[in-house]
């Protein structure tokens, strides 16, 4: 993600999956491909690969999407890869253990469905600028 403290490789890269994907032509339009780009992921495998291949930055995580595996199981395996990839999950449940779940792994955020524009809109600069603190302390220098 980061060559060194100063230098970022390029735009804010962003996974989605599920009802995230119905924003990807309005994040394109109204944010612009100089600060964002947005990947959309079809299944987990896919979702593991950009995450391994350090291509994301953050992720928005739909438990409605076809996973092969739950959303929290797909969370721990994500930390397995990147304990720090700020992860928004979009969820309908509200149920105490997978918010505990959630916190427990890290999650960035949990948001319930239906995900609106601004909604999705605050997750992301909330992302950014927790990264860009981030980077300002030198904490991703790799």
């Amino acid at each position: 993600m980061v060559t060194t403290s100063n230098q970022r490789r390029g735009p804010f890269s962003l996974v989605v999956s599920g009802e995230a994907e119905s924003w990807l032509p309005s994040l394109r339009l109204i944010v612009g491909p100089q600060w964002l780009t947005a990947y959309q992921v079809d299944s987990d495998n896919q979702l593991l690969q950009i995450v391994q291949a350090g291509v994301a930055d953050a992720a928005v995580l739909d438990d409605a999407a076809h996973w092969s595996v739950d959303i929290i199981h797909l969370l721990r395996m994500i930390r397995r890869l990147d304990e720090m990839l700020p992860v928004v999950v979009v969820t309908s449940r509200s149920d105490r253990r997978l918010l505990e779940d959630a916190l427990r792994l890290a999650a960035f955020s949990v948001v319930t469905r239906p995900l609106a524009f601004e909604e999705l809109l605050r997750q992301i600069q909330r992302m950014m600028a927790r990264l860009d603190q981030m980077l300002r302390r030198g904490d991703l220098d790799t």
